[in-house]
């Protein structure tokens, strides 16, 4: 299952969406949402999670962090035609972090949308605060992590 390069615009929707479901609970750019068409069961998997930041200034400069948030899942299941939703905890055969997981539909299109609660392992930084100038930027792109 490879990431698809050119999202359909109904993805670019429910990214919007999801970004709208998630509260963070602290200094946070959003979600990242990633989305890849499974051949073998016409299914898209989306999955959303939160992201990785690394910390500019103040005591824990340097530090990799992440902010927790809340998923208002409601607005989602609004829009869906909802088959199942379930929870995973961590598995090592089947789920890194733990998640919420809703399948069904969405504008027509079969999908299994995956929440994780913790930032994937292995992922890169994506984020710094930086809490000199009191702002959250993107890492510049090409910077190693």
């Amino acid at each position: 299952m490879a990431p698809i390069e050119n999202r359909p615009p109904w993805i670019d929707r429910l990214t919007r969406l999801i970004n709208r479901s998630w509260a963070s609970h602290g200094p946070c750019g959003g979600c990242h949402v990633s989305a890849a068409f499974n051949t073998d069961n016409s299914e898209w998997l989306i999955v959303a999670a939160p992201v990785f930041q690394e910390v500019l200034g103040g005591e824990d400069d340097g530090k990799t962090v992440w902010t927790g948030f809340v998923f208002q899942a409601e607005r989602l299941l609004r829009a869906m035609t909802v088959k199942t939703v379930s929870a995973a905890s961590i598995c090592q055969q089947c789920s890194p972090t733990p998640a919420l997981v809703i399948r069904g539909r969405y504008r027509g299109h079969r999908l299994c949308l995956k929440v994780c609660l913790e930032p994937v392992p292995g992922s890169p930084v994506v984020e710094i605060i930086d809490t000199l100038g009191f702002e959250i930027r993107d890492l510049p792109k090409g910077s190693a992590q």
